[in-house]
């Protein structure tokens, strides 16, 4: 290939790659919504694939997996309204909430109770939540119809992602059918582990925030903590976003429960630390670790970069898309470990055959006129 030809092919190849992302760019709603279908397809495929071996049709599975998402929703979803109406009184009301609480006196260190506050500069922040909490309390309504707009994206979501499960081996066939047999090997290869990867992250992040949620409102319900859903479905949210997640349930908590007394304050802060600590070492380990591929610094340092691109989208998302990418690059990287492996063998057994016949030569003895 004389280098007219490659330059042209490059042309060519470059000038698709433009075509494909305007056209993305152009219909990137729609993509989203496939893009979001097949990160459902990837995260219920390991549960349907363990139905069908016990001898349940995929779609059979499907439906089942469906119905149970189901009667989450209804009971997520039927007292959201009530629990954002009970959220946004919390934040409206949360000032008042938290003057009941007296800061240390630290006047032996030359520290008064109003330059901690001045230091703390609670008001600011105390104004910033009360400002969110009225938007909330005036945008319920709004609220409810996003939900519902958002329910029926959803729903739309499902349905493909349905089609896509229950006639994936066709699909796949039929997309790398151009490729090479490398390329589909390949493909095959990864697709196993990619899936458990992200069904395990977002069935073991949201089942166990899900979870923690419900526990954390019963818990303080039983306490008679004020606001107890609000706080609780606060819980479940944080507890989305790593590391941080958990401090910032915590916080709502104390303040509701300061007025209770110190007592209450402390079953509070010991019956989260002790939900967390069961969520933390106990379920995500055996629902996520094993499938993550990710140390704790790899972990911490894809959330810092999904947060600076895409905020707390970016945060959620980016452990499950980091640890598919680590699947990928172990994937490639120990077949060319094996391949080294097999090159260096293979000269091995050469120098060693060479040695042979060199000692073969050398040991035949020479004939003599």
């Amino acid at each position: 290939m004389n280098n007219r030809e490659l330059v042209w092919q490059y042309l060519r190849r470059g000038s698709i790659a433009l075509v494909v992302i305007l056209l993305a760019w152009r219909l990137r709603q729609t993509v989203q919504l496939f893009m979001i279908s097949i990160f459902f397809a990837s995260a219920i495929t390991p549960a349907v694939e363990q139905m069908e071996r016990r001898r349940v049709s995929r779609g059979f599975a499907v439906g089942i997996i469906y119905i149970g998402l189901l009667l989450i929703l209804l009971t997520t979803v039927a007292p959201a309204p009530r629990l954002i109406a009970e959220l946004a009184q919390f934040f409206t009301k949360l000032p008042e909430l938290a003057l009941k609480i007296r800061l240390p006196d630290l006047s032996f260190l030359g520290i008064s109770q109003q330059q901690l506050y001045d230091i703390a500069q609670p008001k600011i922040l105390i104004d910033q939540v009360q400002g969110i909490g009225k938007d909330i309390a005036g945008q319920t309504v709004e609220f409810t119809f996003k939900l519902v707009n958002g329910l029926g994206i959803t729903l739309l979501s499902l349905l493909i992602t349905g089609y896509l499960v229950v006639n994936a081996k066709d699909l796949i066939r039929k997309i790398l059918s151009p490729f090479s047999p490398e390329i589909r090997n390949e493909v095959l290869i990864l697709i196993p582990p990619i899936n458990r990867c992200v069904g395990s992250y977002v069935l073991g992040r949201i089942g166990t925030s899900v979870l923690l949620g419900f526990c954390t409102y019963l818990s303080i319900e039983f306490l008679n903590v004020p606001y107890s859903g609000a706080l609780g479905l606060l819980v479940a949210v944080s507890n989305l976003i790593p590391f941080v997640g958990p401090i910032l349930g915590l916080i709502p908590m104390v303040i509701a429960a300061w007025s209770q007394g110190i007592v209450i304050v402390g079953l509070v802060v010991g019956i989260s630390f002790t939900l967390q600590q069961i969520e933390a070492w106990v379920l995500q380990p055996w629902l996520v670790g094993p499938y993550l591929n990710l140390d704790p610094f790899e972990l911490l340092l894809s959330i810092i970069i999904g947060a600076e691109l895409l905020g707390v989208v970016g945060a959620l998302i980016a452990p499950p898309v980091a640890g598919v990418g680590r699947i990928i690059f172990n994937h490639f990287y120990e077949k060319r470990l094996a391949l080294k492996l097999e090159a260096e063998r293979e000269a091995e057994v050469q120098v060693e055959l060479e040695d042979r016949i060199i000692n073969k030569d050398n040991l035949t003895p020479t004939s003599t006129e």
